[in-house]
């Protein structure tokens, strides 16, 4: 503790003044760091983009719409038809504005390479994209905000944000790269000396996170709530609250025409629906209003704010009110608590291993704090401004991710910059004593203390070990995939047509390497199919038989590996899924042989 005091006092702690030339030099500070990061990605995770071996299933089923979409099915169509097929197929809730630069590069580069290699080099190049526009806008804002002895680790700092590196390691090409892109970008356009231009990409970069993914809605009310706050006391800004709620408006009803179209107007609760439109642009018009006709009233502005509150709550009441309970409104009891309440990344941060809660937290509020002692020795006000309101952007940002877990990613990268600027503190803080041996135990000290920052994880872990002889689950697994049917060879292709029952969370799987079809996978839209999978697994063999006969399903598959059979097996240990595993086959069902080096066994339904 008191190397830090120690730190927070050195006069070789970096600068925080602004310069006007101290921008330049940022963009090649942004590509080395990239370089060093994205070859060490590659480097770690070349057998896995050797293999095709995906992080997630969201990423299998994402190349599976980007397949679709490439195929000619129409960009206002996100049904996936070959899950739940007889039911008609389930309407997914992902945004095209997540596939179109994947089906773009790999469009583009199947002329000269086929398409095997073109989506190999999009799966790998696409995450790099999107980490290379993480570090662009972390490394924008340090080269306006920071001394040029601290921008490169506040960019290299980015690396260290665990739960939003995950998002970006090559194959990853789900939604959540794109969303710390965008949040990075609303917080970083607050830098632009020009108000209204700033609000109206501020706005904008929240509607497109929003379209993306309705995860961007805590984090962009709070954003709007900060700004209105401080308008009541700082009348100035009120130039850019305008400007910010009347492009999130514009911008989130322009993106849903042009990704959505006019053929889904449901009230959905989880993606951007008509009610939400209305609820953005009754906020753009009841905010901007006092503005234009009272502009100098706080009282007429603290009327606008709270006549777009209550609007906006009373549209969601009256046109939606099934969305007053969550965006998983079309969950039951079954699905929710054997399904949901098992995904990890959904839970709140607190209910995690506390190594996990650890490096999810801990560095963010270190950020944190680093971000209010650069307000309290700021030299200037608009730099004052600055880090006052990129606290405040974090401090929400944390209060999110303990709400839910996966919501620390956006904590993580936030957290970068000011992280940076602390790590440099530290080392300039240095006081390099002539005396050999304390010169090196203060270097000692200084590096345990970075490396408990950045990684405390580790030392928790070690804490945890001296307490408990088992080791905290999920540390020491096989991280490589248990079961594929890329590893079957096409010997699915190669059966005759049928569609199959098979886990959740391995349907994705299928669809990616077979032309065959599966009754559900983990996506919540389709929850009725997700209840008879569970019904299936868990209940009787006629009660599994009932299910494939009602949904036309031909054949049934396990991974014995994976844990959703282990969960099956303890929910319901003698049904369907427990006498799979235990070798108990009906006799309705006759044995396919499959490839060992798939790991799946197979059946077919005898009549």
């Amino acid at each position: 503790m008191s190397s830090v005091l120690t730190c927070e006092a050195a006069p070789a702690a970096p600068a925080v003044t602004p310069r006007a030339n101290s921008a330049r030099g940022w963009l090649a500070t942004v590509s080395v760091a990239w370089l060093v990061i994205w070859a060490g990605f590659v480097a770690m995770n070349f057998a896995t983009i050797g293999a095709v071996e995906f992080h997630d299933p969201d990423d299998e089923l994402r190349l599976v719409q980007v397949r679709d979409l490439i195929a000619g099915q129409g960009w206002f169509d996100l049904h996936q038809y070959r899950v739940d097929a007889a039911g008609g197929g389930v309407p997914m809730h992902w945004s095209r504005l997540v596939d179109a630069p994947v089906a773009a590069l790999i469009l583009l580069l199947r002329p000269l390479f086929g398409q095997g290699a073109a989506e190999l080099v999009a799966l790998v190049a696409i995450p790099g994209l999107t980490l290379f526009a993480m570090l662009a806008l972390v490394g924008w804002m340090a080269s306006r905000t920071l001394d040029k002895s601290a921008r490169f680790l506040a960019v290299l700092a980015v690396a260290f944000a665990a739960p939003a590196m995950v998002q970006v390691l090559p194959l990853r090409i789900d939604h959540h790269g794109w969303q710390i892109v965008l949040a990075l970008a609303a917080v970083a356009a607050f830098l632009d000396t020009s108000e209204r231009r700033g609000g109206v990409l501020s706005g904008a970069a929240l509607a497109a996170w929003m379209a993306i993914s309705f995860e961007g809605l805590p984090f962009s009310a709070w954003f709007i709530a900060v700004l209105a706050l401080w308008t009541l006391v700082d009348l100035s800004m009120r130039t850019r609250l305008v400007a910010t709620m009347q492009s999130l408006a514009i911008t989130s009803a322009a993106l849903f025409l042009a990704t959505r179209g006019l053929s889904d107007l449901a009230q959905h609760c989880d993606a951007i629906a008509p009610v939400h439109l209305a609820m953005f642009g009754w906020g753009a018009l009841a905010i901007s209003l006092p503005v234009y006709l009272r502009p100098g009233s706080r009282l007429a502005l603290g009327a606008g704010f709270a006549l777009a509150a209550i609007g906006a709550l009373a549209l969601v009441v009256t046109v939606a009110p099934q969305c007053t309970t969550g965006s998983f409104d079309m969950l039951d009891p079954v699905v929710r608590s054997f399904w949901y309440d098992n995904v990890q990344e959904g839970k709140p941060l607190w209910q995690a291993e506390w190594h996990l809660m650890a490096q999810y937290m801990l560095p963010p509020l270190i950020g944190l704090w680093a971000s209010v002692s650069l307000a309290r020795r700021a030299e200037g006000a608009a730099l004052r401004r600055w880090w006052i309101f990129y606290a405040l952007m974090l401090g929400g940002a944390i209060a999110v991710a303990l709400l839910v877990a996966r919501s620390a990613a956006f904590s993580g990268a936030l957290a970068a910059l000011p992280l940076g600027w602390r790590l440099s503190a530290w080392i300039g803080g240095l006081k390099r004593p002539d005396n050999p041996l304390l010169r090196f135990g203060e270097l000692v000290g200084v590096a345990a203390l970075m490396f408990c920052a950045i990684f405390p994880v580790i030392p928790v872990m070690a804490v945890e070990s001296l307490f408990s002889n088992k080791i905290a689950e999920g540390v020491d697994k096989d991280i490589s995939i248990a079961c594929s049917v890329r590893k079957a060879g096409g010997a699915l292709d190669a059966l005759p047509a049928g569609d199959i029952l098979a886990p959740l969370d391995f349907g994705p799987n299928v669809l990616l390497y077979s032309s065959k079809g599966v009754l559900a996978t983990g996506h919540h839209r389709g929850a009725p199919a997700m209840r008879d999978v569970i019904d299936a697994f868990t209940g009787t063999p006629q009660q599994a038989r009932v299910v494939m006969q009602r949904h036309r399903l031909r054949y049934v598959m396990i991974c014995p590996k994976v844990q959703e059979m282990d969960l099956y097996r303890e929910r319901a240990p003698d049904g369907f899924a427990a006498q799979m595993l235990d070798g108990k086959v009906p006799g309705w069902l006759e044995p396919v042989p499959m490839p060992v080096a798939s790991g799946l066994r197979l059946w077919r339904l005898t009549d």
